[in-house]
């Protein structure tokens, strides 16, 4: 251990512990307290793996984990903006999965000289606390002008009008810098679509996602998620309105035009509290050159809001290449069928992605894209066997083409997690993806929604949590979150998600039949009409058949049950039904040994429930069963105590 009078010296950078300074090259970094002790804390163990639970007790001992986690991810970012490192390719501080955090540059360390260290304050000096920083100065420039504003008043009218005219377009100037300093928070508003042809749409609204997608990799920005700006798409409320429902400092809003391969976008930065404009500006490119305007449009955001961007963050932005307009059209046509989400749609859009690979097969986003395709169709629509081999050779794919792309990072811990059953593995991914992204909403989600399903709910609540304050008009983030909940065995918390879900749209047989579930998991008479269940049923869904018939079950009506599972059954001739579903619902009918048959098969399908296996309640009469715990075994879950 160093004592406090150490400096540590690395690369440019020297760090003086006593005296709480960063410096690079002898020029003093400004850099917080938390990152600063977060480096010292790296610094003092040089070349070994700093544990996120040593990060904990030294840094943050009496918060909560929830807490713990938000800062660190908050003063890594800080530290890493301070050194000018990455997450990607780091020259100091690297992560290493599922442990923690080490130091790899070189390190020396020298001791102070005494003299020049303050005297160590006793008694009511030291307990007085530092002066607070003194208020942003204006530019030298403008506090000159003021000193000959006053001296305008002496030698007449006509100096200080011109004086004043300068000076109040500095102070403008200064004050909105100090403005957008503050800035936190960013949603963007769906574009509008100029060109008079409404088969433009999904051209307009890939725009829109993908520059919501850019700007998500911005450090130390919140940036609402597409499918809840999308709720406000050709909605009359004004600017501030929105942003005070979503949350947000700032609005990008704006339109797009195309005319032939041309396409002509339009942006205006907007602070939200004030409705003042910020900043607008206008351009015109290529169609196959829509990535880069994308990249100018966030680099010009980011420089006016004064988002700090590291040397590797600004290589990142300014890493784009020309697609093939036709590819790049085929591409935005299959997102906007992916984001439609039924089976019929979903197939749309692998045909629209693999027209763009057969064009351009050097674009990571298409590989990516079809990745995610095939993991929605999964479970639902496929065979586990069938659709997440596809899924997985896409999303490698796209990381043989573009390692830094957490889309696919996304994609791929997604099939690692449901599919490969590789934990490890599927944590690295979804880490990887947050760090490269730290605004998305998916990677937050499904790395939610694994670590629910791992046991570890104090993680998987704050991951979801994430989700909804990026995304809180998500259909998809309320489903999930309950599911988190409803895993933690927190039933009243998954019912106001679930609550808040059917708000959003009441017709989703899905969300009808998790609040019954609650229902009856609570042990209490559900206060909705039975004909929600009865519009489950009719809908077909296998999985909200399943539910229908646990939840006949729980209410003692077994031959409804058997009914109900009897369709299923006759289901499973025509689709693919999901064994595991199957399973819980025998479970609830007290059917042990038809639940455990049908948790084999479940096994043997390589079902995408089966993460599930480990903390779903609605198993848990199975659990002391060596059968059931030789299952555990076999997917690599240790039996729960």
């Amino acid at each position: 251990m160093s004592s406090p009078s150490d400096r540590f010296q690395f690369g440019a950078f020297e760090l003086h512990v006593a005296a709480r300074e960063l410096r690079k090259d002898g020029v003093r970094l400004r850099i917080q307290d938390k990152p600063l002790e977060l480096l010292r804390l790296l610094l003092e163990r040089p070349g070994e793996v700093v544990s996120r639970e040593a990060v904990r007790q030294a840094l943050w001992p009496a918060d909560t984990f929830v807490d713990f986690d938000h800062s660190l991810g908050t003063a890594l970012n800080k530290l890493r903006t301070a050194l000018g490192d990455s997450a990607r390719n780091p020259l100091f501080i690297e992560t290493v999965a599922n442990h923690g955090y080490k130091f790899i540059a070189p390190v020396s360390i020298a001791s102070v000289s005494t003299a020049s260290v303050e005297p160590e304050l006793t008694g009511a000096a030291a307990a007085t606390p530092p002066a607070p920083p003194a208020p942003p100065t204006p530019p030298g420039r403008w506090r000159f002008r003021v000193a000959a504003v006053t001296a305008g008043l002496v030698a007449g009218g006509g100096l200080l009008a011109i004086v004043l005219g300068f000076d109040l377009f500095d102070a403008r100037q200064w004050m909105r810098r100090q403005t957008t300093a503050s800035v936190r928070s960013i949603a963007v508003l769906p574009l509008e679509n100029m060109s008079k042809d409404d088969g433009q749409d999904y051209l307009v609204d890939g725009v829109t996602e993908q520059l919501i997608t850019t700007l998500a990799q911005l450090p130390g920005l919140h940036v609402i998620s597409r499918t809840s700006a999308m709720q406000f798409k050709g909605a009359s409320k004004t600017l501030p309105q929105i942003g005070r429902e979503l949350g947000v400092d700032t609005i990008v809003s704006g339109s797009v035009t195309r005319s032939a391969d041309r396409v002509r976008v339009t942006a205006q930065l907007v602070d939200a509290r004030s409705d003042q404009h910020l900043w607008a500006a206008s351009y015109e490119r290529d169609l196959g050159d829509v990535l880069d305007l994308q990249s100018e449009i966030a680099r010009a955001i980011a420089d006016e809001i004064r988002v700090q961007l590291t040397p590797a963050q600004q290589g990142a932005l300014a890493r784009v290449h020309h697609v093939d307009p036709r590819a790049e059209e085929a591409y935005l046509r299959g997102r906007y069928h992916l984001n439609q989400g039924t089976e019929a749609e979903l197939r749309k859009a692998l045909d629209s992605f693999t027209e763009a690979i057969a064009i351009d097969a050097s674009d990571a986003r298409s590989f990516a894209a079809t990745a995610w395709a095939h993991i929605a169709l999964t479970d639902f629509y496929e065979r586990p066997s069938t659709a997440m081999p596809r899924a997985r050779a896409a999303a490698e794919q796209a990381l043989r083409l573009d390692s830094g792309l957490a889309d696919a990072h996304a994609a791929l811990g997604a099939v690692r997690f449901l599919y490969d059953w590789d934990w490890p593995s599927a944590e690295e991914q979804l880490e990887t993806a947050i760090e490269l992204a730290p605004a998305s909403v998916d990677a937050h989600l499904w790395y939610g929604v694994f670590l629910g399903q791992m046991g570890r709910s104090s993680e998987a609540i704050a991951e979801v949590e994430r989700a909804e304050r990026l995304d809180p008009l998500s259909i998809a983030v309320h489903v999930n979150a309950g599911w988190v909940y409803y895993l933690a065995r927190q039933t009243d918390r998954a019912m106001t998600q679930w609550r808040k879900a059917l708000d959003l749209d009441p017709n989703l047989g899905m969300i009808h039949t998790s609040i019954w579930l609650g229902y009856m998991t609570q042990g209490r008479a559900a206060g909705e009409s039975l004909g929600d269940l009865d519009k489950a049923i009719q809908g077909g869904s296998p999985l909200d058949l399943a539910t229908v018939a646990a939840i006949k079950a729980m209410q003692g009506h077994r031959e409804e049950a058997e009914r109900v599972l009897s369709k299923l059954e006759t289901l499973s001739d025509s689709r693919y039904v999901c064994p595991y579903e199957i399973a819980t619902a025998r479970a609830a009918l007290g059917q042990h040994d038809q639940a455990l048959r049908w948790l084999r098969r479940a096994v043997d399908d390589r079902s995408v429930c089966i993460p599930d296996l480990k903390t779903d309640p609605r198993l848990d009469g199975l659990r002391g069963d060596p059968r059931f715990q030789a299952l555990m075994k076999e997917v690599g879950f240790m039996p729960q105590r």
